[in-house]
């Protein structure tokens, strides 16, 4: 048989959350207060007349309000107990403001660095040194072939911080002569040592190029498939 559900929330405008129904059509208590923590009941605003109204509670377990109906299309609001009421938005004011800033720090995660385009003879010290102007390097790795040990063409970064990371993907970067792109790899799969190699030929900057880059100190970079 499968299962039926209600939508609550824990304030009226917040984002509604399913909670499963028995198969006697009643909410077990226990339930709703796994999501809803500190709960004792709930209660809906009547349809035909606006007013709240509140839902019976027997053996712990909440019927619901329509009979054999069920519980209809309303939307059910959390009931928590009057005395730590004030407690707990306190605690929930607290919560949120602490979850927001967990998700910020989440937000801006530093991540690893793929950097397309490194000259052949580009060795990891070298790469370290460029990038540390941005800030503190955890890690700088130039992919090799295995066999004849020679590089790739491209290799990983990663940072301490995120302000040093958001400064190294504004730009554009002349390494060892050649301009190199970084970003944050498009797939898990641009974090292994694959098979496939970066292979673009290699180009020394020109005169042509050097007018360019102070013509234009913030050049568009189009995206490079591996």
């Amino acid at each position: 048989m499968s299962l039926s559900y209600v939508q609550v929330v824990e304030e009226e405008g917040e984002e509604p959350i399913e909670v499963p129904l028995e198969e006697d059509g009643t909410l077990l208590l226990s339930t709703l207060a796994a999501q809803f923590p500190g709960t004792c009941g709930l209660k809906y605003r009547n349809p035909s007349t606006g007013t709240i109204r509140g839902i019976r509670l027997i053996d712990g377990k909440l019927n619901p309000p329509y009979g054999t109906t069920g519980w209809g299309n309303s939307l059910y609001v959390c009931v928590f107990p009057k005395v730590t009421e004030n407690k707990r938005k306190s605690c929930d004011q607290l919560e949120n403001s602490s979850a927001k800033t967990k998700r910020m720090e989440t937000k801006h995660k530093c991540s690893d660095l793929i950097v397309l385009g490194l000259p052949w003879k580009t060795t990891e010290q070298e790469l370290r040194q460029y990038f540390e102007s941005f800030g503190e390097v955890l890690m700088a790795q130039v992919k090799k072939d295995p066999k004849t040990g020679q590089s790739k063409g491209f290799g990983f970064i990663r940072f301490s911080s995120y302000e040093s990371q958001a400064r190294a993907l504004s730009k554009r970067h002349l390494i060892d002569g050649r301009w190199c792109d970084v970003r944050i790899p498009n797939s898990k799969s641009e974090l292994k040592d694959s098979s496939r190699s970066y292979t673009r030929p290699a180009r020394r900057l020109s005169q042509t190029d050097d007018r360019r880059c102070h013509s234009n100190p913030n050049p568009v970079t189009k995206p490079i498939r591996l």
